[in-house]
């Protein structure tokens, strides 16, 4: 998300606020990326939250796809900020 937010931040815009990090993982779209990539980030948006306010446990599985997604998805922005 901080690369996002710095994408973001070169080209303009800045989300603050109620609803910034929806507005973070909706950008994604206008970088180019999948759908299901962007309901993959928003999925993470989402269980970070229950994580870190409600105490929210994942499993191994899910981490290695976060994992994963995480390593394709920053070198996707690194390249975009370039």
């Amino acid at each position: 998300m901080e690369v996002i937010r710095a994408k973001m931040l070169l080209d303009g815009y800045n989300a603050s606020g109620f609803g910034a990090h929806e507005a973070e993982v909706s950008y994604m779209r206008i970088l180019g990326f999948k759908e299901n990539e962007v309901q993959f980030a928003d999925q993470l948006r989402y269980f970070r939250n229950g994580m870190l306010y409600y105490g929210t446990i994942l499993d191994k599985g899910y981490a290695e796809k976060v994992i994963e997604f995480t390593k394709r998805t920053y070198e996707k922005l690194k390249m975009l900020i370039k």
